[in-house]
């Protein structure tokens, strides 16, 4: 019984070691643009500032991006807005596509864009 579970054990020890690069390989794996929006300071101080705007507005409903991909969908689409390589409208519309009943919440970012 003490060699079943020993060598179990092994068998699990060697499974995550070897799981290891694979599950690194996924963690590393980040789309550029978002790891720019990231890594962008001014950008960051602006959308934090945008956060707290956002709180202090009662009529605010929450825009309803829940993955991460939709995360980073978003997060995509406001850094490139907030950089003038999208428009405004354009911001608008793909926010607005993707979570439709939203338009008020999407004016009040798009209110805020520099």
């Amino acid at each position: 019984m003490k060699m079943r579970a020993r060598n179990f054990g092994r068998a699990v020890v060697l499974a995550c070691v070897l799981a290891m690069p694979a599950i690194q390989g996924c963690a590393t794996n980040t789309d550029p643009r978002v790891a720019a929006a990231v890594d962008d300071q001014p950008f960051n101080a602006w959308l934090n500032n945008l956060v707290d705007r956002i709180k202090a507005e009662p009529n605010y409903k929450r825009i309803p991006i829940d993955t991460k991909a939709e995360e980073d969908q978003f997060l995509v689409w406001l850094h490139d807005a907030y950089h003038h390589r999208i428009t405004r409208q354009d911001f608008a519309a793909h926010v607005n596509g993707r979570y439709p009943n939203h338009q008020n919440e999407v004016a009040f970012i798009v209110s805020r864009l520099p």
